[in-house]
């Protein structure tokens, strides 16, 4: 028992602090003041590069928290990069078509095809004119037979293939090529959202409260970097009875009061929470504890960050002030 008298005058003297402080703050509501606290990670693992922040600094919207190692990354997006670049240089040659000078080739080779196809044809007729009379042999006009057919053959070939040349790339062919690029883009677009989930940025102005990791080390997806909080704009949760809630509306103006500063601060009534509870232990004497209440949220402006969070505040709300919304049940 004596060895817990220390710890007891300790516990008698802050119920004693927190009883006074009620009384020079009669008519207030009680509570603690919070940060809205973000935690930031990545959304991939890999090894920490760069930690940009210490604890304590304060960071605008945009500003470069850390950066994970992309190298394996980066080399994977020249890769898909090429491969884009390639698969949209097919799809503009198969839109373009095939180039003049091929047309002209093959346009040359169509004609010797014909000449030849036709110097052919009068061999032949010569051949089956001596062939009636008996000068030559059947063998022989067989032979000439054959290369004709072969001539006439290759003339019809390359007939079709200067059409299909002077018409261009079937529809189905374009629509492949452009689907591969297509494809082949998409793919970049992906290597392009993997090296943005290796860098993390702060989405607010606020302060960097914790730094969770070292640099150098391996992190795994979702895992804490980094507490950011909005000092500026503390909130704190008061209690108020069930029976004095009456005339408390969202927007309703609020003055807040702490044992460290001289000045008030202005206030704003943010949520009215749907459900009554118990006074917590913390708050209030054990008179007070077994009452229902109701959590009002209350939003504080404090542009020179003079409050600290997990400090008692007292709240005073002015019932009805101009601004207020319709009361939250």
């Amino acid at each position: 028992m004596i060895k817990n008298w220390p710890l007891l005058g300790v516990a008698l003297v802050a119920a004693g602090c927190v009883e006074a402080a009620r009384a020079n703050n009669d008519g207030a509501y009680q509570g603690v003041l919070e940060l809205e606290e973000t935690v930031l990670a990545f959304e991939v693992g890999g090894r920490l590069e760069q930690l940009a922040v210490d604890e304590g600094d304060r960071v605008e919207p945009g500003a470069l928290i850390a950066r994970l190692d992309a190298r394996l990354v980066r080399a994977a997006r020249v890769a898909r990069a090429l491969e884009a670049e390639a698969a949209q240089a097919r799809a503009d040659l198969v839109d373009a078509g095939a180039r003049r000078e091929d047309i002209t080739a093959l346009k040359a080779r169509v004609r010797a095809a014909l000449a030849t196809e036709g110097s052919l044809e009068k061999d032949l007729e010569r051949h089956r004119a001596l062939h009636a009379s008996g000068a030559v042999a059947r063998a022989s006009l067989d032979d000439v037979e054959g290369r004709y057919v072969r001539a006439r053959s290759e003339r019809e070939s390359l007939e079709a293939e200067l059409a299909a040349l002077q018409r261009g790339a079937r529809r189905e062919e374009r629509a492949s090529a452009g689907a591969q690029a297509e494809a082949a883009k998409a793919a970049l677009e992906i290597e392009d959202a993997r090296l943005e989930r290796h860098v993390l940025h702060a989405g607010q102005r606020a302060r960097v409260l914790d730094v969770h990791v070292e640099l150098g080390e391996v992190v795994g997806a979702g895992t804490p970097i980094v507490t950011l909080g909005d000092t500026r704009r503390p909130y704190v949760d008061v209690f108020v009875p069930q029976g004095a809630l009456s005339g408390i509306d969202v927007g309703d103006r609020a003055e807040l009061r702490v044992d460290s500063e001289e000045r008030s601060f202005r206030g704003t009534v943010e949520h009215i929470a749907r459900r009554t509870e118990f006074t917590p232990r913390f708050l209030f004497s054990p008179r007070e504890r077994p009452n229902l209440v109701v959590r009002v949220r209350v939003r504080v402006d404090d542009p020179d960050e003079r409050l600290h969070a997990g400090v008692p505040a007292f709240v005073t709300i002015e019932r009805g002030a101009p601004g207020g919304r319709t009361k939250a049940p």
